[in-house]
């Protein structure tokens, strides 16, 4: 066997360092270089998965799996309560309690009942698009359906760039991320799966978790095509505890994303964020089930990181990074 010249070994060295560490915001490494056990889920996974990571304190990002984009659903809530809760702020006036409980429910219990109502408190679609632009994330903007709030289309990276502008942009007023910070504290427990927080690694961190998911008839013959809007209505089609049989021809779209606080002690500030995306025709309780491994192997690769600990990426990453590089 052909043994790689040190020079080569030392620059792959030196490029890892780097991608690992010292990203612009704006550069995504793979995310193998963070969670390098990732790479042979996303492989073997019969889901389409993208996922995303943002260090918030030093700008990186890593990003994998298939890009998309997929469709939001649910994840849009957060926003729709920070731009509801902005504007508000802005015009000097309170929310009345029949808002602030359609804020809450629409949050913690994920209903969409007001959603439409909220929506019509910032000019509706339009407003919102134009909150993701003050936010910086066009990109959301410019996948915005011009109808469903719940058929807007996001690439795992952008959904993270998006949770990233609602816990540190200062666009949002300090008095409004509070309170949406409380509102994501409200989840309750049948909406907490995918990017959670290994407690036991990271005592007195805290997640704030956004979840969502969509079920939709498969057609025969077809295979799941991520971002495809099939006739969808609007927001969380099923009922969380409803578990559709395995024998179901269906297409599972099944999304995650928090902002993680740092223990009181340290401060209780925002330091990561972390997205995970997926469609596929797995069962509901399977997509549930890969959400949760691919959630662990992320939270421990970023508490990995947190210590001074990481694994050693996989050639096959390797070889991803040099591509990206070159």
């Amino acid at each position: 066997m052909r043994r790689a010249p040190t020079g080569w070994i030392a620059s792959v060295s030196v490029l890892v360092l780097l991608l690992g560490s010292t990203l612009p915001v704006r550069a995504d490494a793979p995310i193998c270089v963070l969670a390098p056990r990732l790479d042979a889920v996303l492989r073997q996974s019969d889901a389409f998965v993208g996922i995303a990571v943002i260090d918030l304190e030093t700008k990186t990002v890593w990003a994998g799996g298939v890009s998309g984009p997929y469709a939001m659903h649910s994840m849009v809530k957060p926003a729709i309560a920070w731009a509801v809760m902005t504007d508000a702020h802005e015009q000097g006036r309170e929310l009345t309690r029949l808002q602030r409980d359609a804020l809450f429910y629409m949050i913690a219990w994920s209903q969409n009942a007001d959603v439409n109502t909220l929506l019509g408190m910032i000019d509706g679609l339009s407003g919102l698009s134009r909150y993701y632009e003050r936010l910086g994330v066009s990109e959301l903007a410019a996948l915005q359906h011009e109808s469903r709030w719940g058929s807007g289309r996001s690439r795992p990276v952008d959904l993270a760039r998006l949770f990233g502008a609602l816990a540190v942009s200062s666009e949002v007023p300090g008095p409004v991320r509070a309170e949406g910070f409380d509102l994501l504290r409200e989840t309750v427990d049948q909406h907490l799966w995918g990017a959670t927080i290994p407690n036991r690694r990271l005592i007195g961190w805290e997640s704030l978790i956004k979840t969502g998911n969509f079920i939709l008839a498969a057609p025969v013959d077809a295979a799941p095509v991520v971002g495809a809007d099939r006739q969808d209505s609007d927001g969380d089609e099923l009922e969380l505890e409803a578990d559709p049989s395995d024998d179901e021809e269906q297409i599972v779209r099944m999304n995650s994303a928090a902002i993680w606080l740092d223990a009181p002690w340290l401060g209780g500030r925002p330091r990561y964020v972390i997205a995970i995306m997926q469609e596929s025709e797995l069962s509901w309780s399977r997509s549930r089930t890969l959400q949760n491994e691919l959630g662990a192997i992320v939270g421990n690769a970023v508490a990995d990181r947190l210590i001074k600990k990481s694994e050693t990426p996989t050639d096959h990453c390797l070889k991803r990074v040099l591509y990206a590089v070159n």
